[in-house]
């Protein structure tokens, strides 16, 4: 039994050493490449998945010898030591299996009002997003609300496995970080409030330094560490709010509208990071997050929850979208007028169409196929200036 479970523990460090390495590997081919931005931030996440001072000093040598300009690589050969010697280590890891929190037909009732959060369910593990969509007022910030013990469920169970670890309702919501839509205003500068996190969590001297330097730099914020308040965007405020609460390594994220302040490129780039971030090795963390930005959301979620008037109208795993639906349904931009669209998808499966503040909804028959449509735009004069296959997207319940 002794050798079994020695093997057994032998093959999981492996298989977590060689899942590290592919992470290294494909950071390599980032700098190759000359995707120097994107190879810098995924640099920095394996450092920190290391938790050692020696190699989170070796990452920020070399990203001061980048000195912040993505067109051109101080060191090549540096980094491209660096990036060996971190491969070669084992690194401690956490199960990303087991269920970080699982909701059990929660339900919510204002008493001075008509709106309910009706009785929803779902569950969530490490390293997994969970995107909340919904028009305002539909019951987003509700339940980011209840989830962070803000507010207290009228049926229903929340179970989190922090719950099971902590001793008081503080220590649970250490674990459970809940950024609000309107960032509250702080004081001092972004380092001194960084430090000042750090030290909460009795993370000190050089240590508490090359941490606050990496997070900031992973967030693009160095050229404003030394700024206060006023004197930073509110995008910038709200990057700030995601590198303070990192830096807590939290179990679970919740994230209140975190794009409103961002502008399109970065919202994609947080977006992505986040969800990169969320499938740490050794601080995988769980995310959920409200956003309008629908797409971008559904492009990371492993699963998304559509809100209407508190009730989830639309609730799937990426996995399973395929299974949801069966006839195809796009979205289509064009000046022509509605006969012009008919003519030209008439002879592909289009059951019905409906138009809808300037974009028409196409919904097609269960024999038609991405193929046949694009065919057939390709064989007409239609003018098409967008097109979105929308058919597993929860796009289709905004415009209905």
């Amino acid at each position: 039994m002794i050798i079994q479970n020695n093997t057994s523990a032998n093959f999981l460090l492996f298989a977590h050493m060689s899942e590290f390495r592919e992470k290294i590997d494909e950071v390599s081919n980032y700098f190759k490449n000359g995707d120097y931005s994107l190879g810098k931030r995924r640099m920095i996440d394996c450092a920190l998945d290391t938790a050692q001072t020696s190699f989170f000093k070796r990452c920020l040598d070399i990203i001061e010898q980048h000195n912040d300009n993505d067109s051109a690589i101080a060191s090549a050969q540096e980094t491209a030591q660096f990036l060996a010697d971190m491969a070669a280590i084992s690194i401690n890891n956490k199960s990303t299996s087991d269920t970080l929190m699982e909701i059990k037909n929660v339900s919510k009732a204002y008493a001075n009002g008509n709106f309910k959060i009706s009785p929803l369910s779902f569950q969530l593990r490490y390293g997994e997003v969970v995107g909340l969509v919904g028009e305002n007022g539909n019951g987003k910030t509700t339940l980011l609300r209840l989830l962070s013990r803000d507010l207290k469920e009228d049926e229903g169970t929340l179970s989190f496995k922090a719950e099971k670890e902590t001793n008081s309702l503080y220590e649970l919501r250490t674990r459970l970080v809940y950024i609000p839509q309107r960032v509250p205003k702080w004081y001092g500068s972004l380092m001194d409030n960084l430090h000042f996190t750090l030290s909460m969590y009795d993370i000190h001297n050089e240590e508490n330094v090359l941490r606050a330097e990496l997070i900031i730099a992973r967030l693009g914020l160095r050229p404003f560490k030394n700024l206060g308040w006023n004197r930073i965007s509110s995008g910038y405020r709200t990057r700030f709010e995601l590198a303070k609460a990192l830096l807590r390594q939290p179990e679970l994220m919740l994230l209140d509208e975190p794009l409103s302040n961002l502008d399109i490129i970065s919202q994609q780039t947080i977006l992505q990071d986040l969800k990169h971030m969320s499938g740490s090795i050794s601080r995988p963390f769980g995310i959920v997050l409200s956003s309008q930005q629908l797409y971008e959301v559904e492009k990371i979620s492993d699963m998304v929850i559509f809100l209407r008037q508190g009730v989830a109208q639309y609730q799937f795993k990426t996995t399973e979208q395929s299974e949801t639906t069966q006839s195809l349904i796009y979205e289509l931009e064009t000046d022509a007028t509605r006969e012009e669209v008919v003519n030209t998808f008439n002879n592909c499966g289009l059951e019905s169409i409906n138009f809808n503040g300037g974009v028409y909804v196409l919904h097609f028959n269960n024999s038609s196929s991405g193929k046949a449509i694009f065919a057939s735009i390709s064989s007409s004069d239609l003018p098409v200036r967008y097109i979105r296959n929308i058919t597993n997207s929860s796009r289709r319940f905004f415009i209905q």
